[in-house]
């Protein structure tokens, strides 16, 4: 992870009491990716395939197939990939990730979504509890944000996702850090993602944050 994560490391620590999400001891990981392990995947069987060739049911009762194909851009250039459902045991949930992203759990409540190729190209994901003071979540991730640098409101998709969304972000030369909290009843969601100028990954996280649904306990 690069040096922009040290600000966000300090920051975050009040902000698991004050949001209600758990409280954990926090490790600085300002200059190395988190020692973390990969989610699961679904069971194989010995000829390759998934068992059953679906995974369990959510808490909303659905079956989930076992792949998606998933639109987006990077750096301008349209792309389409099929993304392969993984399971989170750390938050709970489940989600597509496409091949170039790897989904690891990072600390209690957080979990990143890196790109392969460059580990301080990330977003990290929060499942927020439903009765979340979003005006303290605001004012924190407002905070985080400024430690890094000038903040100002971020450009949101005109998507269902993003409704009642609050989106800020700031930059720190090529380095871009943007926070997305997802306002969304059933789910809500506190999303912070580090980018790069010259990989702009935004769009492809986003698309792929829009697929985590919660699963049974």
């Amino acid at each position: 992870m690069n040096k922009l994560m040290k600000p966000f490391a300090v920051i975050s620590l009040s902000a698991l009491f004050i949001a209600g999400c758990g409280s954990a001891d926090q490790t600085d990981k300002a200059d190395k990716a988190p020692d973390s392990q990969p989610v699961t995947a679904p069971e194989k069987s010995e000829d390759g395939q998934n068992s059953g060739g679906q995974d369990k049911k959510n808490e909303e009762g659905l079956i989930r197939i076992m792949e998606q194909n998933i639109s987006y851009s990077v750096d301008g250039d349209e792309k389409e990939q099929t993304a392969f459902l993984k399971y989170n045991d750390n938050q709970n949930y489940s989600m597509y990730v496409m091949p170039e992203y790897e989904l690891t759990a990072e600390e209690p409540n957080k979990d990143v979504l890196l790109w392969s190729e460059d580990d301080s190209v990330f977003m990290r994901i929060e499942l927020l509890p439903e009765d979340v003071e979003w005006s303290l979540i605001e004012e924190n991730s407002k905070a985080q944000l400024a430690a890094v640098g000038e903040v100002k409101e971020a450009e949101q998709p005109e998507d269902p996702f993003f409704e009642n969304a609050w989106a800020m972000e700031t930059k720190s030369g090529s380095d871009i850090v943007t926070s997305y909290l997802i306002k969304n009843e059933k789910q809500p969601l506190k999303l912070t993602l580090f980018t790069k100028e010259d990989a702009d990954h935004r769009e492809a996280f986003i698309e792929m944050a829009k697929t985590i649904m919660s699963e049974e306990k």
